[in-house]
């Protein structure tokens, strides 16, 4: 049988792959349905045609149907693979095509190709060789194949990329069931494609985020540390916290209470609705949190409790998902009768439906109710587990909604808040293309082990390279397993806090124990302190980072983003760039070596000055107390003063860490909300121009140099670099 093939340039480096059903049919993941260039051409010929931009050109063959993405040089990047056989002329990977509701594409691969992306996944960052399954569920864990975070974007190191316009169920094989072939299977009517060519993960990123929407930066007081545990059972337990931590100068600005100030609390719903038996005088607590310079987190779920006023109104306004069966509620009672019901907790549960605008509007108007309050942001929990017999408002299938249902849930809370407060923050676990719009996620529920703790920055890196431009994790670890213990080891928190407060976003979290660093004891509590106040100082370098998002540069990525061409950076998932000047190798062991990669350029060991060139590997040795970080030869860092929040005051006085490359010259470009600082430093000079609003004092700068003291002076006096 033969189907309907549509091919359409949207940008100079993109062309949409339409075949099946509903070529016009509008897509539920792009930012603008239709994206056009009209600067394109196509030829005819005998064997098929080709369609080209100034960047691409896409050839068709007729008989057998072959695809060919060329890059403007007329290069192969992508390339279909129509025979991808064995001895015998059994298929390890069928052509691309369709059959029994299946739509598949079938992808060659050259023998030193890597592949990156579809989400957060915790095995190899190089997704070679594995295959799983795009379908958004509770991961239990960071150990499987399963995932919360789900987006059909793929990214190889031949300079292509491939987004999948699809919201339903997708099989991909990346090279397991043969080496020479990849291929991603769909259970649709259709199969809706984005091809991009780009030189580099950065350029295919911006592709991605003119499709799906650039990231949204954050507020800066979001960069500073979050508490929680799962958790705060009452009002005192937070206040005792907010103070200790102020009593032991730990920089802090974030308390998140977990489901506990609800008055229903089984741990995966909610009602929105005080418990003030628990929480007396919400107002008060919040504007108590805040005299001490903290803001206050809630946690929030979509499923909603089948014995709550909530669930009531909910289903008497036809705002939750209904039931295609219209079977009765387990819970007795009538209640929820022809609801879909979410299983799997405890107690069932209904959920809203976000296919209806009146009930988002709903759900919006319970969350700004808190926001108003003074609640400065929503953790969006769960959303994974959508009822498989669920028929939403606006028709859509289950299947299809699925992957979708987190990213309608998350920009509700998003919405609400910026509405509220004028900035946009979630704090969410699940996801889909298009979530980078909605920041921060993180990433579950990892096991307090170091096995666990690797994996955690694999999928953080891993979700990085699906789009996204923040990410954290819960630092020490969420849960203990058999022969395991929650809370961690001191040594274990320490060292995932290392890595934690050197990241994105930074939040201690647990599941029976506490996450507060003095519950470790002595050196524990001393070292988080050290980091944590290194990472506020940090903060003037982690901001103007942190405001590249929109162009398509995450604040944290792995290796390969800024080293594509170096094929050693495709395998490397246990060290990170935080910005584009330091590189941090976190150490998976209590003490010891560990093998770490430099890229090409010079490196400074930040604690030492020790200069290293890069493109090799050294070994390092380090204590407990040391986290593995470098400063990029050429970089300028600007450090802040002290803080115990983030607002505290302003972050002046500033001074400035330059680190000479082999010419002698440093350049930064500071932005944060205030103002625009542009420096260079040359090896006999330092000149400082400001763009902006000017400083009113002369920073210090200190410049580093390998096995010497750092030469300390003012911008605007001579420097000795004898």
């Amino acid at each position: 049988m033969a189907i309907p093939i549509e091919i359409r340039p949207v940008a100079p480096n993109i062309v949409r792959l339409h075949f099946g059903a509903g070529a016009t049919r509008p897509s539920r993941l792009l930012v603008e349905d239709a994206p056009s260039v009209t600067d394109w051409k196509m030829d005819e010929g005998a064997d098929g045609w080709s369609v080209s931009t100034s960047e691409l050109t896409l050839e068709v063959d007729r008989a057998p149907f072959r695809l060919r993405l060329k890059d403007a040089s007329g290069d192969a990047r992508f390339f279909d693979e129509p025979n991808d056989r064995d001895i015998r002329g059994g298929y390890h990977h069928f052509p691309t095509g369709h059959a029994r509701g299946l739509r598949w594409l079938t992808a060659g691969l050259k023998p030193d190709e890597a592949l990156f992306g579809l989400g957060e996944h915790f095995g190899a960052l190089n997704r070679r060789g594995q295959a799983f399954a795009s379908w958004t569920v509770d991961a239990f864990g960071v150990r499987s194949d399963r995932a919360y975070k789900n987006v059909p974007l793929l990214l190889s190191s031949a300079g292509y990329g491939v987004f999948f316009d699809m919201t339903g169920p997708l099989y991909y094989d990346l090279g397991q069931a043969s080496v020479a072939a990849w291929q991603a299977t769909a259970r649709a009517d259709h199969l809706r494609a984005y091809l991009i060519i780009g030189d580099g993960i950065a350029p295919m990123m911006q592709a991605y985020h003119r499709l799906t929407g650039a990231p949204a930066v954050p507020p800066d007081w979001s960069f500073g540390f979050w508490i929680s545990r799962w958790g705060y059972r009452n009002r005192e337990e937070v206040m005792e916290v907010a103070r200790r931590m102020r009593e032991e100068r730990v920089p802090c600005d974030v308390i998140h209470i977990d489901p506990y100030w609800m008055r229903y609390h089984e741990g995966h719903h909610g009602d929105l609705e005080w418990d003030e038996s628990a929480f007396p005088d919400p107002e008060g607590m919040i504007a108590e949190l805040k005299a001490l310079g903290f803001r206050l987190s809630l946690w929030a779920s979509p499923y909603v409790p089948l014995d709550s006023e909530m669930r009531a109104e909910g289903e008497q306004k036809g705002f939750l998902l209904k039931s295609k069966t219209n079977s009765p509620s387990p819970s007795g009672g009538g209640q929820g009768g022809g609801l879909a019901l979410v299983h799997g907790f405890a107690k069932p549960s209904a959920a809203v439906d976000f296919t209806n605008p009146d009930a988002v509007e709903w759900f919006k108007a319970k969350i700004r109710r808190l926001l108003e309050m003074g609640v400065a942001v929503i953790k969006t929990d769960f959303a994974e587990d959508m009822p498989d017999d669920a028929v939403p408002h606006d028709g859509t299938s289950a299947e299809q909604l699925h992957n979708l249902y987190p990213l309608l849930y998350q920009r509700a809370a998003f919405e609400a808040t910026k509405e509220v407060h004028g900035y946009g923050l979630i704090w969410g676990r699940s996801g889909y293309a298009g979530s980078q719009r909605h920041p921060v996620h993180w990433g579950g529920d990892p096991g307090c082990t170091f096995e666990d703790m690797a994996a955690s920055l694999r999928g953080a890196l891993s979700w990085i390279l699906s789009g996204a431009a923040f990410a954290s994790f819960d630092m020490g670890g969420f849960f203990g397993i058999p022969t395991l213990t929650d809370p961690p080891s001191p040594e274990l928190y320490v060292r995932w806090s290392q890595m934690g407060l050197l990241f994105s976003h930074a939040r201690a979290h647990g599941h029976t124990a506490p996450r507060e660093p003095w519950a470790y004891g002595e050196p524990a509590l001393s070292i988080f302190r050290r980091y944590a106040q290194l990472r506020y100082r940090l903060l003037p370098y982690l901001y103007a980072a942190a405001r590249r998002a929109p162009e398509g540069v995450p604040l944290v990525r792995p290796l390969v983003f800024d080293h594509p061409r170096d094929r050693a950076t495709w395998h490397i998932d246990d060290e990170y760039m935080l910005g584009s000047d330091l590189l941090v190798a976190p150490m998976f062991r209590p003490r010891g070596s560990r093998e770490i990669y430099l890229p090409a350029g010079g490196w400074y060991d930040f604690w030492t000055d020790r200069r290293f060139d890069g493109a090799q590997w050294i070994t390092y040795e380090a204590e407990l107390e040391t986290l593995p970080l470098f400063a990029r030869a050429g970089a300028v860092i600007p450090m802040g003063p002290d803080l115990q929040y983030v607002n505290e005051r302003g972050w002046d006085p500033l001074s400035f860490d330059a680190y000479p490359a082999g010419d002698g010259v440093s350049e930064m470009e500071l932005t944060d909300d205030h103002r625009r600082l542009r420096l260079t430093m040359r090896i006999d000079r330092a000149q400082l121009r400001l763009e902006g609003g000017p400083l009113d004092y002369v920073p210090e700068i200190r410049v580093h140099r390998s096995g010497r003291p750092p030469i300390e002076g003012r911008f605007g006096q001579p420097i000795d670099f004898s």
